[in-house]
């Protein structure tokens, strides 16, 4: 569930509203794709819920008639609202869980890789990229090095969020204000501030 589709959600309600009359991980605090190392992604949306009119019951039934309608189709249980709760501070959090990346990106119409460097090839990546060290040493590979790299770890992403994988970041996309915040997670931000990602951020672990 992307954040774009959560707003799409609320924006339902604002609507309905209008019609009627009106060794614990860290606690993630930001939207957050997290990428487990069975293949599974949860994704975390925490997004301002301070309108009168929202409503968390008709939230939480917008999200789970998507999900029953994707796994309907998929002939299997791909998509799952774990939870959703209203924060103290106005904000409401939503996890998702999907069985795979693939499951994740055809739910939200959004790219999402996981993978080996040869697997993300395969798939018809472009490797011709630049990618830098997240340590802060300038240091700087491309597809040559890339491409030696078969069996290390990639994802691939299109969004502006944070994404947490399963071992230590090493590198990230140069042309995106890609940042660490802890040794398994970066925060992604697209150059010109958009919050609606445009490019593709590579991000290299294991």
């Amino acid at each position: 569930m992307t954040r774009k589709w959560i707003m799409r959600a609320l924006c339902i309600l604002c609507l309905a509203a209008m019609l009627t009359g009106c060794g614990r991980e860290p606690e993630v605090t930001e939207t957050t794709i997290e990428v487990k190392k069975n293949g599974q992604v949860v994704h975390t949306i925490i997004e301002d819920f301070s309108e009168s009119y929202y409503n968390l019951d008709e939230l939480e039934s917008t999200i789970q008639q998507a999900c029953d309608t994707y796994n309907a189709s998929a002939g299997k249980e791909a998509v799952v609202l774990k939870a959703a709760k209203e924060n103290d501070d106005h904000t409401v959090t939503v996890v998702m869980q999907y069985a795979d990346a693939s499951a994740y990106s055809a739910f939200n119409k959004l790219a999402l890789f996981v993978g080996t460097v040869k697997d993300a090839f395969n798939a018809g990546y472009d490797l011709n990229v630049t990618l830098s060290s997240l340590k802060g040493d300038g240091e700087q590979i491309g597809k040559e090095d890339l491409l030696k790299m078969g069996e290390k770890h990639i994802a691939v992403v299109r969004e502006a969020v944070n994404v947490r994988v399963w071992d230590k970041v090493r590198y990230g996309s140069e042309d995106a204000c890609t940042t660490m915040v802890d040794k398994n997670t970066v925060a992604i931000a697209q150059p010109d501030g958009n919050e609606d990602a445009t490019q593709l951020t590579y991000i290299i672990y294991k």
